[in-house]
């Protein structure tokens, strides 16, 4: 019985081309083999049409061994698929994955092409065709339909976008019909991949465009049920711009100063929404002040935390302001902003950049200099940014007011703001490290505007990297054979005069200078010594003192390098000055127990901050670090928190990684994805929403370490309310354990300053 079932499915199949999985079970092969630890097994040979998809009850995609993974290496990786026999073709899917807070994306594209032949091949569409959020973990099967083709060969051209392409199952969908005749086709192997290799920068712009196609349809989402007619529109509007976008052929040049929108159709989208806007009854113009370091897109539509009415300063810190500035209208226009009623250079008035992170993720972000006017496109919600400088202003109460204008006033919008008598210290207590890279393109292009906005983010440590340090000089037997030439790393130092703690990174990972201590090999050692004593004395000379430079041997140790690197190295550096000081960022397959055995190898301790409730911190120098740092990091979440966790743990210094790197800085598909917290702009650095938001937390942590500074001279003079001193302590104690348990609210931290300044003014002393 179940033969003859089998059969009648069979021949329904052959007579009625009823569509069917034909490649399932499918061979096929692969350009590069897999290369991504947690998947890659024998069974990648089979996994793609093995007709077992992703299993949610498991681990990630990208950790089930019945998935396929490459990391880097090669941008463009082939795929293909033998099918047996010539077969219509209607469908090709694909199943893959994408969690950006992990770096995972999905491919930038997937192009299928199609050969009876294996020889020759025709294009047949794009498997990526569609805009899926990528900021939180997600499993997708992308499907490129409607296809009336046929074919015995599918060759998959995948193209990556970040770092990693992932996939599962892959299904091509069809009927293996009889009598069909082979076709030559106009592209050979190696012109599939030219063709690839062409079309990037149109498949880039292509994704972007749905992205932003994506956020309009949220827009009319939010408001359909109270705007039915003018949401219908809207959406068909968006239909033909998304057949538009797909249909494109040439990429547009891209203006990455103006940020969003990027192109012509992106554009039209604008105009899409302005005309919905205005639908509904807008004002052509609206302007709002808003919580600063809330997410803010394109066609933000929801409401925004309201910006504190008056907030309080430390004497000499910066303030932030935030005002949404909407046009809703179907034409793009320009206004005049301007700010009065303030002393003159106190505030830096800037323009809100959209950028767009790996896996087209829209972040307001990018703060470029607002130069009188700003551009409003059609539909879309910008934001005005002022830096409010109070560094040269006296205590007391300040007003002004934004103005925006064409030939006549439009809208207006007074702002408040309080400076304290209590001072925000010139230079932090709290020891900062970002990798500030001064050789990259950023610091040749501009150093002089690289020292000043480091010194205005109380940048106060600074990493000498390996090139940049000395070659030992010796002979055959390792013996000195004359100083050191100290030159680069003289003129490297020179360039940040203000520093107040140098880490001399050895760059022992790469072993350039042959000197990493080896047992058996007392060349080395003798060697590594010899350049020490130079390095030290050196150091000495140009007056800094033991506690003012350390030695980083390798970056990110795991357990195997603290045995074979950091250990001996340390062992060394202990014979030839046991004063000089080991910084070290601990991450990695590194624990508790595992450090034990290195208690006296390194000075300062700068483990992640998932490792920082250890006990086997107590008692020793300890900084935090974090390393990614890309565009879609939140500002108070990722950056304005590190430095509530300090207050938290007690640590004394805080690392991350990167000030700004040597990627395109603006665009993550130029390349590798950057995760530089500034920008390359016009007339030099250009600040972020995230840099400036990491400069508030340490303000924050300054203000926590007044607050208790304060608090035990009170307890120490016994002049102070006892209910009050208790009354602050709690206060402090709070916010510290809110803004740690809840650190993705935007306005945690703000209304924590106000809170802790406040508790100040009541603990100050009557007059």
């Amino acid at each position: 019985m179940r033969n003859a079932v089998l059969l009648l499915i069979t021949l329904l199949t052959a007579t009625t081309g009823l569509a069917e999985n034909l490649a399932l079970r499918r061979p096929y092969t692969l350009s590069h083999p897999p290369n991504y630890p947690f998947c890659t097994d024998p069974g990648d040979a089979t996994d793609l049409t093995d007709g077992i998809r992703y299993d949610p009850r498991g681990t990630s995609l990208w950790t089930q061994k019945t998935s396929v993974g490459w990391a880097l290496g090669e941008q463009f990786k082939q795929i293909e698929i033998d099918l047996g026999q010539l077969c219509r073709i209607s469908a090709v899917t694909i199943e893959t994955a994408a969690d950006a807070r992990s770096q995972g994306t999905f491919p930038l594209s997937v192009m299928v092409f199609l050969s009876d032949d294996g020889k020759s091949y025709n294009f047949a569409g794009e498997l990526i065709n569609e805009a899926i959020n990528q900021n939180r973990y997600v499993v997708h099967t992308f499907q490129l339909t409607g296809l009336k083709e046929q074919g015995r060969y599918v060759r998959l051209q995948t193209i990556r976008g970040g770092f990693y392409v992932f996939c599962d199952e892959i299904e091509v969908q069809g009927t293996r019909a009889a009598g069909l005749r082979p076709q030559t086709r106009p592209l050979n192997v190696a012109a599939t991949l030219a063709l690839a290799k062409q079309r990037v920068s149109v498949l880039r712009q292509n994704n972007s465009s749905l992205s932003l196609l994506a956020e309009a349809h949220a827009r009319l989402t939010a408001e359909q049920d109270a705007h039915p007619a003018a949401t219908q529109t809207a959406r068909a509007g968006l239909a033909q711009l998304k057949q538009a976008i797909l249909a494109r052929t040439q990429a547009h040049p891209i203006d990455f100063y103006k940020g969003i929108p990027f192109t012509p159709l992106d554009q039209r989208t604008g105009e899409v929404v302005g005309a919905f806007l205005a639908a509904t009854g807008r004002d052509p113009l609206e302007m709002e002040a808003v919580n600063p370091w809330a997410d803010h897109l394109p066609f933000d539509g929801k409401p925004s935390p309201p910006a504190i009415r008056v907030p309080h300063l430390l004497a000499g810190e910066w303030a932030e302001m935030a005002f949404n500035v909407t046009n809703a209208t179907a034409q793009q226009r320009a206004v005049s902003v301007a700010v009065t009623g303030l002393p003159d250079g106190i505030i830096r008035l800037q323009e809100v950049i959209f950028v767009e992170a790996f896996g087209f993720r829209i972040r307001a972000d990018a703060l470029l200099p607002l130069k009188g006017m700003l551009d409003l496109p059609a539909g879309i919600s910008k934001q005005i940014w002022l830096s409010i400088d109070t560094r040269s202003l006296a205590p007391g109460t300040y007003t002004g007011t934004l103005q925006l204008s064409d030939r006549r006033l439009l809208e207006r919008q007074p702002f408040s703001f309080v400076v304290t008598p209590f001072k925000m210290p010139a230079q932090a207590s709290l020891d900062i490290n970002v990798f500030s890279y001064l050789h990259l393109n950023l610091g040749v292009a501009d150093p002089a505007g690289m020292a000043r906005d480091l010194a205005e983010h109380y940048v106060n440590n600074q990493t000498v990297i390996s090139p940049y340090l000395p070659q030992p000089r010796v002979n055959a037997a390792g013996d000195s054979i004359g100083p050191m030439d100290f030159s680069k790393m003289d003129a490297y130092m020179d360039r940040l005069p203000q520093t107040r703690r140098w880490t001399l990174w050895t760059g022992f990972e790469w072993d350039h200078r042959q000197m990493v201590p080896i047992a058996g090999q007392p060349r080395r050692q003798k060697v590594f010594a010899h350049w020490l004593k130079e390095v030290i004395q050196h150091m000495k000379q140009k007056g800094y003192g033991y506690d003012q430079f350390a030695f980083l041997w390798i970056d990110e140790p795991n357990q195997e390098n603290m045995r074979k690197i950091v250990k001996p190295a340390s062992d060394v550096l202990r014979e030839v000055d046991p004063r000089a000081q080991v910084w070290l960022d601990i991450s990695s397959d590194n624990t508790e127990t595992s450090l034990a055995a290195y208690e006296n190898a390194v000075d300062i301790w700068c483990p992640t901050s998932e490792k920082l409730g250890w006990d086997f911190w107590q008692g020793k120098q300890t900084w935090h670090y974090d390393s990614a740092s890309d565009k879609s990091r939140s500002p108070a979440g990722h950056y304005r928190i590190k430095a509530w966790k300090s207050l938290a743990y007690g640590t004394t210094g805080n690392a991350f990684w990167t000030y700004t790197d040597n990627a395109h800085l603006w665009d993550d598909y130029a390349g590798n994805p950057s995760y530089s917290v500034v920008y390359d702009g016009p007339d030099g650095v250009v600040s972020s929403k995230r840099w400036d938001a990491y400069r508030a937390g340490v303000e924050d942590h300054e203000l926590g370490q007044l607050l208790k500074a304060t608090l035990a001279r009170a307890r120490s003079a016994g002049t102070a309310d006892t209910s009050q001193v208790k009354a602050a302590q709690r206060t402090l104690d709070s916010w510290v354990a809110r803004i740690l348990a809840t650190p993705y609210d935007p306005a945690l931290a703000e209304h924590a300053h106000q809170a802790l300044l406040q508790q100040l003014l009541k603990l100050r002393p009557k007059r």
